[in-house]
């Protein structure tokens, strides 16, 4: 068994453990997956101890858990998705064609940061009970977000699909097609987010 080089950082200041940590995380679980990450890995990419891995985040499963909920929000402040400006920017936007340009811009932002996440956990929760229940609620998180998004453009206009079909499409298309297109045949960010957006209101606009 290859051991794993420790890097621990004295200096480290107090309260920048967290942050070190689940950014250490994030790059392992997107690179070498869950399961194949181990906690040593993690305090010595992040340059901390061991003990402080466990003492400053937790476990394993709660370390997956605050690495996920801040890739999806974007950072650690203890804010809602939902109550974010730039989301609720997007819900509040009058023009069902703005409105939807605006949601494929922020699920771009999202997806930049979680895509490779998302995989890594899909994989892992066919075999890590944690991963599993994590994925599904996850899942749950989505399911609810995408279909308060497709009622909202509902009220502003008659769409030309329904609203759960609008629903089901902000939910399974843009994680797998921005990885087919971005990480495996190259698309810029900005070319993704105009393909999503010309798409999203070809199908759902009248």
């Amino acid at each position: 068994m290859t051991s794993v080089k420790r890097t621990y950082q004295s200096t480290i200041r107090r309260g920048e453990a967290p942050r070190l940590i689940c950014t250490a995380a994030h790059h392992l679980f997107s690179t070498k997956g869950y399961l194949a990450t181990s906690i040593d890995e993690i305090a010595a990419q992040a340059g901390v101890a061991r003990p402080t891995v466990f003492r400053a985040v937790g476990p394993k499963p709660v370390i997956l858990k605050a690495v996920v909920d801040q890739a999806m929000a974007g950072d650690d402040a203890p804010v809602p998705i939902a109550d974010r400006p730039w989301f609720t920017e997007a819900l509040d936007e009058p023009d069902p064609a703005r409105c939807l340009q605006l949601h494929a811009r922020n699920l771009c932002w999202i997806l930049h940061r979680v895509v490779p996440l998302l995989r890594a956990l899909e994989t892992a929760a066919a075999l890590d009970t944690d991963a599993a229940d994590l994925w599904a609620d996850l899942r749950r998180q989505r399911r609810t977000g995408t279909a308060a998004v497709a009622a909202n453009l509902a009220a502003k206009t008659t769409l030309r699909c329904t609203e759960q079909v609008l629903a089901d499409m902000l939910f399974t298309l843009p994680p797998d097609a921005y990885h087919r297109l971005v990480h495996e045949e190259g698309w810029t960010i900005e070319a993704f987010q105009r393909w999503l957006t010309d798409l999203l209101q070809r199908v759902c606009l009248p």
